[in-house]
């Protein structure tokens, strides 16, 4: 998410989106809400489901998801629609905002407080349709909700942990790190791993990255009473020690601005040993590295190993004619057959517990349930500000000068504290 011009322009006109969405958060719009003229009842109804696709192998095993929708009703069908991800978020916040919105709609948890003004509330329909929350993983469906309402259903969660390189680790004489490894140790391991060209840790200005660093290390979120609070001394505290890592500890190279995938290139090529990462991502950086990977908790500080929780659903527009025919197939597009198949395909770490075995058997790690279900334990939602989309953006900007020790940390975290603070 750093900031080259043409990202620039799409997160600006994303936060612009995101602003018209309050206009329109009781909006009709006129839409049939199938996004493409259709019509129907609770049982029939041709639905149209806008996501972020990444090709068309992507799109294809999209549309299987969307398949199980009519699988299970013979009246309901569900045409994908698809976006990349890059693109996805102010396109979905200018349809949003239109009040033409397709019924189904693909969310994010760290982005659903900025679009939820024009989302239906799902609790009634979950009673309803008899969809429980205890079959999904708590953290995650607490990250899709806003002001306590379920907005969206998820189909994958995951703590952030840490991928790291066995071989190199292996060579250095270092012991494959185990739950409740502290903060010492990892620096010690890190300081080790950094050598010949190569460092310990690749460290990014992602929003999932500096927070789940600052939480284990003081215990600071970024929001307090549902503010933005980046001033707040703990996490400047937390954000210090983050930012330590490239300037003072150096165990983690610099941040290149303009260069999204740095720190998964940097990792994947070899060059550093450690990266914090989501488990949505282990299989398929398998599938790129050329050494064992392994995985383990985020480095426990004074108060234990704590990480934050991020993943995705599925929510309905306000705009949608019909909510329950929309809901039914969302509660068959979550359901243990798509999401088992996800899992084994690699492309979701499944938000249904049901699920997870055949996530599990995919990764082909022997460690991953033990520390998967350990980080899942000391983790809990990342709990965002309306305009969270602000931001991130301005915590990739500002967070790379503060990285690369250009800025101090609480110099970076008062900008955006004065630039965001007042619409959080």
């Amino acid at each position: 998410m750093r900031g080259t011009p043409a990202r620039a322009r799409r997160w600006a006109t994303a936060a612009l989106s995101v602003l018209a969405l309050t206009a329109v958060a009781a909006c009709g719009g006129g839409n049939d809400g199938s996004g493409s003229g259709g019509s129907g009842s609770a049982d029939k109804a041709d639905l149209t489901w806008q996501f972020w696709i990444g090709g068309t192998e992507d799109q294809a095993a999209w549309q299987k998801v969307a398949d199980q929708a009519h699988t299970d009703h013979a009246g309901i069908t569900v045409k994908l629609q698809g976006t990349d991800w890059n693109n996805y978020w102010a396109k979905i916040g200018t349809l949003l905002a239109s009040g033409k919105a397709p019924c189904i709609i693909g969310m994010q948890s760290l982005r659903t407080a900025s679009y939820a003004s024009a989302m239906m509330p799902l609790d009634d329909l979950m009673k309803k349709y008899g969809l429980k929350a205890e079959d999904f993983d708590k953290p995650i469906m607490d990250g899709l909700k806003v002001d306590g309402k379920q907005i969206a259903i998820p189909y994958d969660s995951g703590p952030m942990v840490i991928f790291y390189n066995k071989d190199m680790f292996k060579a250095a004489g270092i012991p494959d790190p185990k739950p409740g490894w502290t903060m010492d140790e990892f620096k010690a391991a890190a300081k080790k791993l950094t050598a010949a060209g190569k460092t310990g840790l690749v460290t990014s200005p992602g929003d999932l990255g500096v927070t789940s660093w600052v939480r284990t290390q003081t215990g600071a979120e970024p929001l307090t009473d549902g503010k933005l609070n980046l001033t707040d001394p703990k996490f400047e505290e937390g954000f210090q020690g983050y930012a330590d890592f490239v300037k003072t500890d150096k165990i983690a190279p610099q941040v290149p601005a303009g260069n999204a995938d740095f720190e998964t290139t940097q990792f994947v090529s070899g060059k550093s040993a450690m990266q914090l990462n989501g488990p949505w991502s282990l299989i398929d950086t398998m599938g790129k590295v050329k050494f064992n990977l392994g995985i383990a908790p985020i480095p426990a500080g004074p108060d234990g190993s704590k990480t934050y929780t991020a993943g995705s659903g599925f929510g309905i527009s306000r705009s949608c004619k019909t909510p329950d025919a929309a809901f039914q197939a969302i509660q068959s597009m979550t359901s243990e057959k798509p999401l088992t198949t996800l899992a084994a395909a690699g492309r979701a770490y499944p938000a249904r517990t049901a699920a997870h075995p055949a996530w599990f058997t995919a990764a082909k790690i022997p460690e991953a349930k033990e520390v998967i279900d350990y980080a899942s334990e000391n983790s809990v939602a990342l709990v965002t500000s309306k305009n969270w989309v602000q931001v991130a953006d301005l915590l990739s900007r500002f967070g790379t000068q503060a990285l690369n020790g250009e800025i101090p940390p609480e110099q970076a975290l008062k900008t955006i504290q004065d630039q965001a603070g007042a619409g959080s």
